[in-house]
């Protein structure tokens, strides 16, 4: 089996929670199953912006990404957050290799467009359209863990912000997976009384964006959910990666987790 996990909030600024995170990763790899791991770091680039004075802002969940923004994502994104979480796997005795979307031409990047009633600018913010995955393949056909920085690579030659969601979305996709989990903060998506729903599918999750039940920053996960659905992936997850053992237990117990999105 073939899986994108999506690694992000808490679970990258908090030593404990990656390393038992990576910890869960290698025993599924151990288990004979090929694992993509795709990564944001948002609370990282807002401190590093806010420590040259580069001041954050956000439309519709996205981070509006100018040239100095750009800059310090790349900087942020492909060498320390990358670079932290390939050395938690290798104290696990895991070879991991990271990368972003530009490295091999793995995920093309055009410049974001949002579709939406008035036109918004959101900068060097992309959307992967096109995908090869010959490099993660042969990472992963020599038992290596292919870790991706949210950052691909435009035909322009320009680096663009993805968000991470819609990089992994990508990944799954591109890289013919056939699971995907957002490992998140929170342990689902929660209904208008803040209970966890256990499953949805796009109709379900499209009504409760138009009722504002799902706003912010779950509005480009549930997008990237969906977009992975209609290019047939199997099982989509959404689970709160603080969770004892919660990849474990979905992928190797099939234990039900979070909210499970399906056609």
């Amino acid at each position: 089996m073939r899986i994108v996990v999506k690694l992000g909030g808490s679970l990258l600024t908090e030593t404990a929670h990656l390393h038992r995170m990576v910890a869960q990763l290698a025993e599924v790899q151990e288990r004979n199953h090929e694992v993509i791991v795709v990564h944001g770091g948002g609370k990282q680039i807002k401190q590093y912006l806010e420590r040259m004075g580069i001041p954050s802002r956000f439309h519709n969940g996205l981070r509006v990404t100018d040239s100095a923004t750009m800059q310090v994502v790349q900087m942020v994104l492909a060498g320390l957050v990358n670079k932290d979480i390939v050395a938690a796997f290798g104290q696990r005795q895991t070879p991991a290799a990271g990368l972003c979307g530009g490295d091999g031409n793995s995920f093309v990047t055009r410049k974001f467009v949002d579709g939406g009633p008035q036109s918004f600018d959101y900068g060097y913010v992309g959307e992967v359209f096109k995908g090869n995955p010959e490099l993660i393949n042969l990472l992963l056909s020599h038992r290596y863990v292919p870790v991706i920085a949210c950052i691909g690579l435009g035909e322009d030659a320009a680096y663009y912000n993805v968000n991470a969601d819609e990089m992994a979305a990508a990944a799954a996709i591109f890289c013919d997976a056939d699971r995907l989990i957002f490992l998140t903060d929170v342990p689902g998506i929660l209904d208008a009384e803040r209970k966890v729903i256990s499953f949805l599918n796009p109709n379900q999750m499209a009504e409760l964006r138009t009722m504002g039940v799902i706003s912010e920053g779950m509005l480009p996960k549930t997008r990237a959910c969906e977009r992975a659905l209609s290019h047939g992936i199997g099982h989509v997850h959404i689970v709160d990666g603080k969770e004892p053992e919660c990849l474990t237990r979905i992928l190797l117990k099939n234990e039900s987790l979070g909210t499970a999105i399906v056609n």
